[in-house]
């Protein structure tokens, strides 16, 4: 009971914070291109998550795993970081934190085309969900430019649920702080040569708050959030984890509220009921499919 508690602890801990990335990343949006933000965020991470995989850093990696972990730090930590940014840069934080908890539904359907997993009707009624949330939450734009930015997040729905399909095979091998270090250092190899050409054709003004915002994403954002994510998985089952999905949007709400002063529209609710709804029944299936394996 104690552990459960810190659990839950945590994960609530865990969502905030990622709640608060998208609220991080729209404060700096102006200041540097979205590569450039994506790059200096991975760097940052680097530091914690190497200092948290330290003991695992000599554990061989084998040949034949070696595509995964690129595929991994190129779909999930160098396109995925990159498409968020895009996305925040060019509609709210809390609109792109609200598409982005999609992402248990797109790693469920994805494991079911890739890993051959079962796909049931409850998954099939969980992907019209998705698409029905993510349409309503689109007609509530109210310029091309927003439209664009939800289509970048919801592409890194998409990529981070590729990525996400390969990492479970390799965290079935490796620990799980191994195979995020090792994929935040594939995407750090395309995020520097990206976020150079991004810096000398575009606009960059750095002050004191844009190198503590950048500090908070890599630090908190990537890697303190990584850690606490993963200890909760070792405490918890994963389906019960990720029925706290919504709350990431729920945060991002709240804090774009009191900080970038963001206003909501009834289509936001909306969506974010659908999509809560969806996240709640895939892994409901996820955990009934477990349960009877």
């Amino acid at each position: 009971m104690e552990s459960n508690r810190k659990a839950f602890g945590l994960l609530f801990f865990t969502f905030f914070i990622w709640g608060s990335v998208y609220v991080g990343g729209k404060m700096i949006a102006q200041d540097l291109p979205p590569s450039l933000v994506a790059c200096l965020r991975c760097c940052t991470a680097m530091v914690p998550l190497l200092l948290m995989a330290r003991k695992h850093m000599g554990i061989p990696i084998a040949p034949e795993d070696r595509k995964y972990f690129v595929l991994v730090g190129i779909l999930g930590y160098f396109a995925t970081f990159f498409l968020i940014q895009l996305g925040i840069s060019l509609t709210g934080a809390t609109m792109a934190s609200l598409i982005n908890a999609l992402n248990p539904v797109s790693v469920t359907i994805l494991a079911a085309l890739l890993l051959k997993e079962n796909i049931t009707p409850v998954k099939l009624f969980c992907l019209v969900l998705a698409l029905v949330g993510t349409m309503v939450i689109t007609r509530g734009a109210d310029s091309q430019s927003e439209i664009l930015g939800m289509a970048a997040v919801l592409l890194s729905v998409v990529t981070w649920g590729f990525a996400s399909v390969y990492m479970r095979r390799l965290t079935a091998k490796y620990p799980p702080v191994l195979v995020t270090t090792w994929g935040m250092a594939v995407g750090l190899i395309f995020h520097i040569p990206a976020g150079l050409f991004s810096a000398a054709i575009q606009p960059v003004s750095f002050s004191p708050k844009v190198a503590l915002v950048i500090l908070y994403l890599g630090v908190f954002g990537s890697g303190v959030a990584q850690f606490t994510w993963t200890k909760c998985l070792s405490l918890l089952p994963a389906s019960t984890c990720s029925l706290f999905y919504p709350l990431q949007p729920a945060f991002s709400a709240l804090l774009g509220a009191l900080i970038l002063g963001e206003t909501f529209t009834s289509t936001f609710f909306i969506g974010l009921l659908l999509i809560s709804l969806d996240v709640a029944l895939s892994t409901w299936e996820t955990k009934r499919l477990a349960a009877g394996s």
